[in-house]
Formats: C-alpha cells, sequence, structure tokens
C-alpha cells in the first residue's frame, strides 16, 4: 500500500472562503524539496525565508564551534520572528485581496508539485 499526503479541508477557507494565514505552507515545503524555491516563494514566501535563516544559522553556528571566534556567533533576536510574521500578514493581505477584489485565486492557478 502507497501512503499519499493527507488532506485535511481548511475549516478557514471553509467557513470564510478567504486563504488561512497559512495556506499553501505545505505546498511551500513541497516545492522548496523539490527544487523548486521560486514555486516555493510563490505558495507561502515564509517558507523560503525561514530556510534561508536556518541555513544561515547552521553554517555560524557551526563555524563558532569549530573556530570558537565569538565574531562568527549568530545573534538570533526577535527581529527574525517579526520579519517572519510580517511576512505571514502580508501574504494574507496580498493574497485575499487579489482574491476579493480581482477574483484571482493564486494558489489555484499555480502548478502542483
Amino acid at each position: 500500500m502507497i501512503l499519499t499526503w493527507f488532506k485535511m479541508p481548511c475549516l478557514f477557507q471553509q467557513m470564510t472562503g478567504l486563504y488561512c494565514p497559512g495556506c499553501g505552507g505545505t505546498r511551500a515545503v513541497r516545492a522548496l524539496l523539490a527544487g523548486h524555491p521560486f514555486l516555493s516563494f510563490l505558495y507561502h514566501p515564509v517558507v523560503p525565508y525561514m530556510a534561508v535563516v536556518a541555513v544561515w544559522a547552521v553554517v555560524f553556528w557551526t563555524l563558532y564551534f569549530v573556530t570558537g571566534n565569538r565574531r562568527f556567533r549568530p545573534e538570533l533576536d526577535d527581529r527574525i520572528a517579526y520579519a517572519a510574521a510580517g511576512i505571514v500578514i502580508l501574504n494574507f493581505i496580498i493574497k485575499n485581496g487579489l482574491l476579493v477584489f480581482a477574483g484571482i485565486d493564486v494558489i489555484g492557478r499555480l502548478p502542483a508539485v
């Protein structure tokens, strides 16, 4: 038996007809893992942003532990979380604005991965 992706309907979208703030996140992760970073960005821009932050942190923490040089120790502060929250909010506003005011279903138009 081959397992497929479990698809649970989005309650927010069913109740309001709008995209939820995280809508497209799973597809963005799948696109990024399949080697399609631009498509991942179009699905949900916070996913490639957080992937870049994670790679940056891993590289600099590794350099810090290997060299012991405090110059390489990354400062993970609140600005990273605030930027991620801003990206999610902006994504929510843009996608729902296009859906409500222009009738454009952004996620529905993107190719499946």
